[in-house]
């Protein structure tokens, strides 16, 4: 084989007519001959399961917004290693261009090869321009495909779309591949069980976050599904594939088929790709939605642990940097109308106190008003239009500027975040305008967490300049400016997306609304935490006092669970406190800052783990919980007794290297007992148990496990909770 690049275990090489990429777990192979890319392997390597039907002639892609354009005249591809400035773990990245002079575009298919890693990622980017280096990507670029002629390349291959393009012989109507998409397999195995999971955002209106559609595989089934991820398990013995869609969910699709993939037969499709022919730009790259392939071992932790790894390798996680409590004042309803200097200094003692990492100012530090201001005749863009002065510093709040806040804040050891909104109009035409907004604040006052606000995203265009301006920031700053993305209304990047800038801010709730109970945020959290790091996750807690008369008669009132049972909702993800912090009432306010006391020294430990559900879904009524996987015999776990009669409850464990877990049909009994030592508990409302003499650690309690490999926990009333580390120690 010939090399095209190297690096650790990662390769890229030309055998024949056909190019192979992978590393020491995973290889994929494409047949070029035809100067479109044929997916003819997709090999787990560290099983020898084939999963490509080996006669396949299935072209990769299909792009709506390039036409009919047959083959490529010319293939060339190169290497040269990453890390996505800095964001992500380093890969070795397989630029391959293809060239239709016909049409004036080059699409290059871009993949990133981690080391020892189970999972490759592809990216489809298209330019409009008659030529194209490839310099940008690595020096050296390689002619890997010259073809014979336009007549060669249209008999080698049918191109999706063709007349002689068929799925199956008998149906037309099934075969038709979809007009756009961004990959394509035909499976090998006929006997495979599939799931897909689709994702929803724009939580301002949704709470129901994560679906699934199951099935077998059916060689005369077409099937049109939603979704970012696809999971195949098959069922005559073990092995595992994941077809992921890296975009939106499905309510931020742009250029929208009504499907992300599709089955036909043993053939899937990750359908859409975003683009329309309007967003080419000349010599300028779009980016249609990417995708990625993994291999695991078929069992339903090994699909988790294989997204984990995926998640990891795109954003590493800096715990002094992603990992925190923050407040803001939002949540408490009373918007903008109390943002003045002399309440944050109020404020600011207030979090020192408790212990909180960083206080977000959110809208109205700034001159310029928005629709969301207690004043009237604000703008949701269109912040440039009339001047520059919007992002200046409201002169009447705060007419000392930010400074005295922000030494006051660094005086106290409490980092301080700032509220923005890119402006969204013309496709964010001023994005250049937006990073040197954000780039003047984190200059001038050592800002470093930016929640971004108000974004709507209406063409591919506007996508890319609105990465582009992340990316410009994070660049400028050595990565240590991070966003918080706000996922709760229009047309965002959703979970899936480009969105390794930072963490997600997921919901606004609000008990003057009657839409915030803490199982409801605990739920959301439980469903997403499989697919989705509970680390990028930004949750809320309220002050639960507020508005009680809202939620009379409620037995799930968040003023019935108490202040200390939101925090624990909230506990494995990045906690909110979403409330102004000098209301909250003395004495649940002295329970919480002991809470945070007692949870800080573990916090960073316990985000560095593998996230998972256990128990119940929550519902207010039951019994469920969080499990932190720090390695293979140790972690943490969140056991929560809802509002439910009894005492007890058994719990599954996930145990990485076995078929363990809850729907995974095996057990944790070869671990034996359990040896769980109690961090943080409460028996009764806001009223944490402390060890005695204080100061004291608690005593470890010893589990072990039924006949079903599980453990009993026990809880001596409703509405309590207790965080744990545990360690197998037999």
């Amino acid at each position: 084989m010939r090399m095209l690049g190297e690096w650790k275990d990662c390769y890229a090489g030309i055998k024949g007519v056909n190019l192979h990429v992978g590393n020491a777990r995973l290889e994929r192979v494409w047949d070029l001959s035809s100067g479109t890319p044929i997916t003819v392997s997709i090999l787990d390597k560290r099983t020898g399961e084939e999963w490509i039907e080996p006669s396949s002639r299935l072209p990769m892609f299909r792009l709506a917004c390039l036409g009919d354009t047959g083959g490529a005249e010319w293939i060339k591809a190169a290497c040269m290693k990453g890390d996505d400035a800095g964001l992500s773990a380093p890969y070795l990245s397989v630029a391959v261009d293809f060239h239709y002079s016909s049409a004036q575009r080059t699409v290059r298919c871009l993949t990133r090869l981690y080391p020892d890693s189970a999972f490759m990622r592809h990216e489809l980017l298209v330019l409009a321009s008659s030529s194209v280096p490839i310099s940008e990507t690595a020096d050296g670029p390689q002619v890997i495909w010259p073809p014979a002629s336009n007549e060669t390349v249209a008999s080698r291959v049918p191109v999706p779309g063709s007349p002689d393009y068929r799925l199956d012989d008998n149906n037309k109507q099934r075969a038709a591949a979809p007009p756009d998409y961004v990959d394509a397999m035909e499976l090998a195995e006929l006997h495979c069980r599939w799931e897909t999971v689709s994702f929803r955002d724009v939580t301002d209106t949704n709470n129901n976050l994560v679906s699934t559609d199951k099935g077998l595989l059916y060689p005369n089934e077409r099937r049109s599904l939603r979704g970012n991820i696809a999971l195949l398990s098959r069922t005559v013995r073990p092995g595992g594939l994941i077809a992921l869609k890296e975009g939106p969910t499905p309510l931020a699709h742009l250029q929208d088929m009504g499907e992300d993939y599709r089955f036909s037969g043993r053939r899937l499709f990750t359908s859409g790709s975003g683009l329309s022919a309007d967003d080419l730009q000349p010599e300028e790259w779009m980016h249609a939605y990417g995708s990625a392939i993994a291999v695991f071992g078929g069992s339903r932790y090994g699909a988790y642990a294989a997204l984990h790894d995926y998640h990891r390798a795109i954003y590493r996680y800096q715990p002094d940097r992603d990992y925190y409590i923050m407040s803001n004042t939002w949540g408490d309803r009373s918007r903008d109308g109390r943002v003045t200097e002399t309440f944050l200094e109020q404020e600011l003692l207030a979090a020192a106190r408790l212990g909180i990492d960083i206080y977000q100012i959110d809208d109205g530090w700034q001159k310029g008003a928005t629709a969301n201001s207690v004043v009237a005749g604000g703008r949701w863009s269109d912040y440039y239009e009339e001047g520059s002065d919007f992002w200046s510093v409201h002169p009447d709040r705060f007419p000392r500027g930010l400074k005295p806040v922000s030494e006051l804040a660094d005086s106290l050891g409490v980092r301080l975040g700032l509220w923005f909104s890119p402006d969204s109009s013309q496709d964010f035409a001023h994005w250049e305008k937006d990073a040197a907004v954000i780039l003047d604040l984190h200059r001038k006052y050592g800002i470093c967490y930016f929640k971004l606000d108000g974004v709507n995203l209406a063409s591919k265009r506007g996508e890319t300049r609105f990465v582009r301006m992340m990316r410009t920031v994070v660049e400028a700053t050595g990565g240590r400016v991070t966003f918080n993305l706000d996922a709760t209304s229009q047309v965002r990047l959703g979970y899936f997306g480009r969105n390794q800038f930072g963490t997600l801010f997921l919901e606004n709730r609000y008990t003057d609304w009657g839409n915030y109970y803490p199982h409801w945020t605990l739920r959301n959290l439980w469903s997403l935490a499989p697919y989705v790091p509970a680390q990028k996750l930004q949750l809320e807690f309220l002050n639960v006092y507020r508005n009680a008369e809202l939620y009379q008669g409620d037995p799930l009132a968040p003023g019935a669970s108490g202040l200390l049972y939101a925090f624990a909702a909230a506990l494995f993800a990045n906690p909110l406190a979403w409330m102004e912090l000098t209301g909250l009432p003395s004495a649940p306010f002295e329970q919480l800052r002991l809470a945070i006391q007692d949870v800080k020294p573990y916090h960073s430990d316990l985000l560095s783990g593998h996230i998972v559900p256990i128990g119940e879904e929550p519902t207010g009524t039951g019994w469920t919980g969080m499990q932190s996987i720090v390695s293979d015999r140790s972690g943490y776990l969140l056991i929560i007794r809802e509002r439910h009669p009894s005492e007890t409850c058994s719990y599954e464990l996930f145990v990485p290297g076995l078929a363990s877990g809850p729907d995974a049909g095996g057990s944790s009994q070869p671990y034996g007992e359990l040896l769980c030592t109690p961090l943080l508990q409460m028996d009764e409302r806001d009223r944490l148990v402390r060890p005695r003499p204080e100061g004291a650690a608690f005593a470890p309690l010893q589990l072990r496990p039924d006949e079903r490999g599980a453990y009993t926990f026990t809880r001596p009333a409703p509405f309590t909770f207790a965080l744990y580390h545990y360690a197998f120690y037999s």
